[in-house]
C-alpha cells in the first residue's frame, strides 16, 4: 500500500512539473502561439494530454524502481508552489494595475445582447474597480501564503474557490482556450498541493463520529433538515407563480404603424417622437420605447396583465413614486406568428397599432 502511494505521489509530482514546464514556456511568443493552437483543437489537446500522462508515468515508474530521490519531494513541491504563486500573482497584479477588466469604448457602446462571452465578462467585472481590487488582492495574498510551508495550506484554501470560479467562467462564457487551460492547470496544481496534506485534512474534517440510531429525535431532525431545503424551494416557487405567465406575446416588437385618433403615422418617418418598439417581458413588465436604438427616461415602463381568452391586455404605467399614473387597455389579434395588431385606448385617445416581432 505504501509503495503504491509512493508511486502515485511520484507520478503526480512529475505530471505537475511537466505542467509547470509547459506554463513557463508561454513566456515565448512562439510556444505560446503553439499552445493556443493545441488548446483550440480538441484532437490535438487530447493527444498532448495523453503524451504528458505517458511521459509522467514512465518517469515515475523509473523513479520508483530506482529507489532513490526521496529527498527530492520537498524541492519539487516547492517548485510547484512557487510557480503557482508566480502565475496567479500575475493575474492579481493585472487587476491592481488596471490591465484586466478594461473594455474599450467601442465595446461599452455595443448593445449587451451583441457581446460575446469574453467581452460580457470583461465589462461586468470592469464595472466596479473596487471589486477588481478585492479579487486582485485576494489572489496576491493567497499566493504570498503559498510561498511559506507553514501557511501553504491556508493559501490553497484562499485560492481554490477563486480559481474554480474562474474555471467555470472560462468554460461557460467561452473565454480564450489558452486562458481556460491556464486556469485549469493552476487549479489542478492547487489540488495537488491540497492533497499533500490529505492525512491532516481527513483528521480535521472527517474525524467526527456520530452514532446513528433510529429514534424520535433522529426522525424529527431529519424531517427538519428536509423542510429547511424544501421550504426554500417552495418560497421561490411561490414567488415565480406570482409572475405574469409566459405567452406568445413575450418578446420584442417593432411598431410598423400607429393610428392615434385615426391619424396614421409610421414610426421610422418620425425619428423618436412616437413609439418605435414594444417589449413584453416575462417578469419585468413591458416597455414602450421611442427611439429604436437607445433608451430614454420618457419611455413608458409598466406592468401588464393578459386575458388570453378575451384577447385583452391591460397595462398600467406607474409614475416615479410607483403610483398608478395612467393605463392602457387594448384588444390584440395575431395575424400570424410574427405579426400582431392592437386596438384600444390610451388616456383619452384611440389607438390602433401594427407590430412585427423581432425577437
Amino acid at each position: 500500500m505504501l509503495a503504491a502511494r509512493g508511486f502515485w505521489l511520484k507520478f503526480s509530482e512529475t505530471l505537475c512539473l511537466l505542467l509547470v514546464l509547459i506554463g513557463i514556456m508561454q513566456v515565448s511568443e512562439v510556444t505560446s502561439r503553439w499552445q493556443f493552437e493545441v488548446t483550440s483543437d480538441w484532437a490535438k489537446l487530447w493527444l498532448a494530454l495523453a503524451g504528458v500522462l505517458l511521459i509522467s508515468f514512465l518517469i515515475a515508474f523509473s523513479w520508483q524502481r530506482s529507489g532513490k530521490g526521496e529527498k527530492l519531494h520537498g524541492l519539487f513541491q516547492t517548485i510547484i508552489a512557487f510557480y503557482v504563486a508566480y502565475a496567479i500573482t500575475g493575474y492579481g497584479a493585472a487587476k491592481i494595475l488596471k490591465t484586466q477588466f478594461q473594455p474599450p469604448n467601442y465595446i461599452l457602446e455595443t448593445p449587451i445582447g451583441d457581446l460575446n462571452g469574453f467581452w460580457l465578462t470583461w465589462t461586468y467585472y470592469g464595472y466596479s474597480q473596487t471589486m477588481a481590487y478585492i479579487l486582485g488582492w485576494t489572489q496576491i495574498i493567497g499566493c504570498i501564503l503559498l510561498l511559506f510551508r507553514q501557511t501553504r495550506l491556508i493559501g490553497v484554501f484562499v485560492l481554490l474557490p477563486v480559481m474554480v470560479n474562474i474555471d467555470l467562467i472560462d468554460h461557460f462564457y467561452e473565454i480564450s482556450p489558452l486562458a481556460y487551460y491556464n486556469a485549469l492547470h493552476y487549479t489542478f496544481l492547487l489540488f495537488f498541493l491540497l492533497f499533500l496534506d490529505y492525512d491532516r485534512l481527513r483528521l480535521a474534517f472527517l474525524s467526527y463520529q456520530e452514532k446513528v440510531s433510529l429514534n424520535g429525535r433522529t426522525v424529527l431532525l431529519n424531517v427538519i433538515r428536509v423542510l429547511v431545503i424544501g421550504f426554500a424551494f417552495w418560497r421561490i416557487g411561490a414567488l415565480r407563480d406570482g409572475f405574469q405567465p409566459k405567452t406568445k406575446l413575450n418578446g420584442v416588437w417593432k411598431i410598423e404603424s400607429i393610428a392615434r385618433n385615426d391619424q396614421v403615422v409610421v414610426p421610422s418617418a418620425y425619428q423618436d417622437s412616437v413609439w418605435s418598439k414594444v417589449y413584453f417581458e416575462w417578469r419585468y413588465g413591458c416597455l414602450f420605447k421611442y427611439h429604436p436604438d437607445k433608451f430614454q427616461k420618457r419611455d413608458l415602463r409598466g406592468n401588464y396583465k393578459i386575458d388570453e381568452t378575451a384577447k385583452i391586455i391591460r397595462i398600467g404605467f406607474p409614475n416615479e413614486k410607483g403610483d398608478s399614473a395612467d393605463s392602457m387597455r387594448v384588444n390584440y389579434t395575431f395575424l400570424n406568428d410574427s405579426t400582431l395588431t392592437m386596438q384600444g385606448r390610451y388616456k383619452a385617445d384611440s389607438l390602433a397599432l401594427k407590430l412585427r416581432k423581432l425577437i
